[in-house]
């Protein structure tokens, strides 16, 4: 029975023991734990106010850590970089792509002696720019590796002083002019528009005055030509106007100047059909008079409608109609 009772006693004295080793051994991590999360802390409070962009990419190449200098670099934001599919697709400039992934796949093997490379990027706003990216591996204390911290900086300035920015420049030219022919072909369909709609409105001038002087020579009761004005002064009056296709010239603005009959009926819900028309035709550089004859109503009427416009936009004396249609 005293047999049994000591070693009952040394039993509970060696679960006390390692009870305590563990609860010992616990506090000790608990204490690594802080250590390490105010260390990262520290890291991240610095990394965030660096002024070159800071990366950290993990063993398999998903990036747990990006700072927000890489939006006066790129044009993107922290969490854009984070949310997309992978740097190279998002920034990366086509001819470098594939020596971007091949120095990123090298660098997270831990297989680079020279742990540089020099890019180019496109940024959010397609402007060229030459980079240098440094990449240093990334332990814990018990060396474990973590994955690497990359440091990206721009050169473009040094490129160009150094006289090896010719391609830059020749990539810029090249995108000037493709503005230059872009903005070229925009203003000649806008110029065959407005003079399609002009050669309209022209025509329906042309058959209203032709139908009035008909009436005019009508009520003078010519007996040798009552019978053939009566009849011409008829078909006139069916066919006063031409058809115009609003759904066609809706769609033509919309190429023109994408977004501004949209925005138009976002600020103002409330205006007309007729009103959209009005703005539309302003917007192309119609006058009172071209207008009139598109919608078929007198110049004087136009000018009145215009008087109704800015009432229902709201728009000071001070701001002319057709300067706020050309900012929407």
């Amino acid at each position: 029975m005293k047999n049994s009772d000591d070693t009952n006693q040394n039993h509970i004295k060696t679960l006390e023991s390692q009870l305590s080793d563990i609860k010992f051994e616990l506090e000790d991590f608990k204490d690594q734990l802080k250590e390490e999360s105010e260390k990262r802390q520290f890291y991240q409070l610095i990394a965030d106010f660096t002024f070159g962009w800071e990366l950290w990419f993990e063993p398999k190449g998903e990036i747990k850590y990006c700072s927000p200098s890489c939006f006066d670099l790129t044009g993107f934001t922290a969490n854009q970089i984070l949310s997309a599919e992978s740097i190279s697709h998002l920034l990366v400039y086509e001819p470098d792509v594939k020596k971007y992934n091949n120095f990123i796949t090298n660098s997270l093997d831990q297989m680079l002696v020279n742990q540089s490379l020099e890019f180019r990027i496109l940024t959010r706003t397609k402007q060229l720019r030459w980079c240098i990216l440094n990449v240093r591996g990334v332990y814990n204390k018990q060396g474990k590796y973590l994955g690497i911290r990359a440091s990206i900086q721009d050169i473009t300035r040094l490129k160009r002083a150094m006289g090896h920015i010719h391609e830059m420049e020749a990539v810029k030219i090249f995108e000037d002019r493709s503005k230059q022919r872009l903005q070229t072909e925009l203003n000649l369909k806008d110029r065959e528009l407005v003079s399609f709609l002009l050669q309209l409105s022209q025509k329906n001038e042309l058959l209203k005055m032709v139908s009035n002087q008909l009436k005019e020579v009508y009520s003078k009761n010519l007996k040798n030509t009552k019978e053939k004005i009566s009849e011409l002064t008829e078909l006139l009056e069916t066919k006063s106007t031409l058809s115009i296709d609003w759904t066609m010239i809706e769609n033509q603005v919309e190429k023109l100047h994408p977004g501004f009959l949209n925005k138009l009926q976002v600020k103002h819900p409330s205006i007309s059909i007729r009103d959209k028309k009005l703005c539309a035709y302003l917007r192309l550089g119609l006058s009172s008079k071209e207008v009139s004859g598109l919608l078929d109503i007198t110049p004087k009427s136009v000018e009145i409608a215009r008087v109704r416009l800015r009432k229902k936009l709201r728009l000071s004396t001070n701001i002319r109609l057709a300067s706020y249609l050309f900012q929407l």
